[in-house]
């Protein structure tokens, strides 16, 4: 692998980003701002259920708010809890304690990059927040906020290779959601490393697979 990348592309949140830290932090404040819950059990049992039923990221913030409502009686007083998110979650966000130290290692030997699913303002503000956006040249950051692509389509994956000025058969792309990013990256004819920080994930195919981002510097 090390001998014909030229590129190496990063997906953001669970992958650069520390999603489970900051996603906490920021459901955590919303809940304050909303419920006065005074038990603190019964205000972490909430909270935990709210990371329950965010699934990572992948599901629909509202489903949420209406989860809270069910179970707890909680009206959120959002009309899209989608929006209200977005626009919270980056002033929470903080970089895996890895990062900085691997993309340093990997940044004298490739062209680093970002392609990741979000809103442009928030995604490209957690770069920011985070400290790494002195990794990446702007022309190599894609947001599906911008375009009309979002991952797993091809095209997004092939935009981001065609701007940094490489084939996508000499890239590589580090990401945690197996449909998103890998099956996407796959398809667009790129190399694929399968983050999961979340302990051992069984797996059908030989996809490698990285548990931290320093152990991108065996690999690459």
């Amino acid at each position: 692998m090390k001998q014909s990348i030229q590129a190496v592309f990063f997906d953001f949140d669970d992958t650069l980003g520390d999603r489970e830290s900051y996603a906490y932090d920021c459901a955590k404040a919303i809940l304050k701002e909303n419920t006065e819950i005074a038990d603190p059990i019964e205000f972490e049992a909430v909270l935990q259920d709210w990371m329950l039923w965010d699934e990572k990221g992948n599901i629909d913030k509202n489903h949420i708010a209406r989860m809270l409502q069910k179970k707890y009686q909680i009206a959120l007083p959002y009309s899209d809890l989608n929006t209200y998110w977005d626009e919270q979650l980056w002033k929470y966000c903080v970089p895996y304690k890895d990062a900085k130290e691997t993309l340093t290692y990997l940044k004298e030997k490739y062209i680093l990059g970002v392609i990741t699913n979000g809103p442009s303002i928030g995604q490209r503000k957690k770069i920011e927040i985070c400290g790494l956006s002195s990794f990446f040249a702007k022309e190599n950051i894609t947001v599906s906020g911008d375009g009309e692509h979002r991952k797993p389509d091809i095209e997004i994956f092939l935009d981001a290779c065609r701007r940094a000025g490489v084939q996508p058969q000499h890239s590589v792309y580090i990401g945690d959601i197996y449909a998103n990013d890998i099956l996407g990256s796959q398809r667009a004819g790129m190399q694929s490393i399968w983050m999961w920080s979340a302990g051992n994930r069984k797996q059908s195919t030989s996809m490698p697979m990285i548990h931290s981002l320093s152990e991108l510097k065996d690999l690459l």
